[in-house]
């Protein structure tokens, strides 16, 4: 499978090569668990038939006079052993030229993507058919189902098509929303804590069973995401907010997929992002509280009228003629100068992000057991918090710069007060790099 043997990004991926530093690089990672051990060559031979048919992922960033792009990347992505290291920063040399690394270890097949490459929902889709591939070679009896896409599945342009520009639509500039896109009106509180003078970051897990926490919630009249949300933003509140002086606003960024509402096939990136903002001044807020502030807020941010109004402002950057004329370099000192003014004054608190369900062939659960999400922490951003279900089991992972497991540790406590079977795994990152 070929396209062009270069692109440009898109929208969203525009951003992502000028906001990365030593120290903060927007990456997100998937692990599988398989049933059985994995075989590294035929996991190979999978992820290089994979690529054949996903050429948006084939790629290489390159620099260019106005922009970076993307450019077909020939060399072989090479399956490596796990590093210990969880979302290490990935750099053409350590990556094999590729904006994602493939890892195994006994059980666990592991992706790590930069966001310039895809969301993950576009992820999602290449892994999906990496196991395909890999199940095949082994000689299992599985389906696609019509849930995966396959080499033999035709190709489709709109599959690599910058959904942002698609949907764009001209707009004044009074119409636009930079500081409700940035949240540059307002510092957000941030979570404070000794961090980690090591590359690696802390990591916790927990598993539990989705049916039984989709009753809890009916009878909360809430959906998942709004409980979870809610309830990460009080184990914050109550285990870091109580604790200190002219606090801010707790400030939640919480990604949303906006593929269903615009028809969207792409697989990069396409997805915007809700503020959720609370005040944490005050005494007596509770959980329903901040529930009820995650609801409003989402179902706020879902509506079109204003989904379109974050697209057009999004788009206007890269629309407007200056900017377009503008030498790479010259963005690169406009954005180091952003990044330091970001530093000196966080516009979010934490990242929450709940995948949802991930849609499996039936066919794959003998040898699939589950998939874990995780998203990156910077200094300025220390925790972060996601959800996925696959299957029947609801997984949820924080990853942090911080070496205390205050908040993990309330959250789970309080699901688990609740009557909850939760599973705990952790990277014992904050004990193994105690000294």
């Amino acid at each position: 499978m070929a396209i062009k043997n270069w692109f440009g990004l898109d929208n969203s991926a525009k951003l992502y090569p000028f906001i990365t530093t030593k120290d903060t690089q927007n990456l997100f990672r998937y692990t599988v668990e398989l049933a059985d051990d994995i075989i590294p060559d035929k996991m190979q031979q999978a992820i290089n038939l994979t690529l054949e048919r996903f050429p948006s992922f084939a790629v290489r960033l390159r620099r260019g006079v106005f922009w970076y792009y993307l450019e077909h990347n020939d060399k072989t992505l090479i399956l490596r052993p796990e590093s210990d290291i969880i979302m290490e920063q990935i750099t053409p040399h350590n990556a094999d030229g590729y904006c994602f690394r493939a890892m195994y270890y006994k059980k666990r097949l592991s992706f790590e993507f930069f966001h310039v490459l895809c969301d993950g929902s576009g992820a999602l889709q290449f892994i999906k058919s990496t196991l395909y591939n890999y199940l095949k070679i082994l000689g299992l009896d599985v389906e696609d189902e019509g849930k995966v896409i396959t080499n033999d599945t035709p190709f489709d342009p709109l599959e690599v098509e910058d959904s942002f520009a698609t949907n764009y639509k001209p707009t004044k500039l009074k119409d636009i929303d930079i500081s409700g896109m940035t949240g540059s009106k307002s510092r957000a509180f941030t979570v404070p804590g000794e961090q980690f003078d090591h590359l690696g970051k802390g990591a916790i897990t927990a598993d539990l069973n989705v049916k039984e926490l989709l009753a809890y919630c009916k009878s909360k009249g809430c959906t998942v995401t709004h409980l979870l949300g809610g309830l990460f933003m009080y184990s914050i509140y109550m285990t870091k907010g109580k604790k200190v002086e002219n606090p801010y606003d707790l400030s939640l960024f919480v990604p949303m997929n906006i593929r269903k509402l615009y028809s969207s096939k792409t697989l990069r990136n396409f997805t915007l992002f809700s503020r959720v903002k609370a005040s944490i001044k005050e005494d007596n807020i509770t959980l329903d509280d901040f529930i009820k502030i995650i609801q409003d807020y989402i179902e706020h941010c879902y509506d079109k009228e204003y989904l379109d109004v974050n697209i057009n402002t999004a788009m206007m950057g890269e629309k407007f003629w200056l900017v377009r004329i503008m030498p790479l370099f010259i963005k690169h000192l406009i954005f180091a100068s952003s990044n330091v003014k970001t530093i000196k004054k966080p516009t979010k608190t934490a990242t929450f992000s709940n995948v949802g369900v991930v849609d499996l062939p039936k066919s794959f659960e003998p040898y699939v057991k589950k998939i874990t999400f995780m998203l990156h922490a910077c200094p300025s951003v220390p925790i972060s918090f996601t959800a996925i279900t696959t299957y029947d089991t609801l997984t949820l992972a924080f990853v942090r710069l911080i070496k205390d497991t205050d908040i993990e540790e309330y959250f789970i406590k309080y699901l688990a007060a609740l009557g909850f079977n939760i599973t705990v795994s952790s990277n014992y990152w904050e004990v193994d790099n105690a000294l």
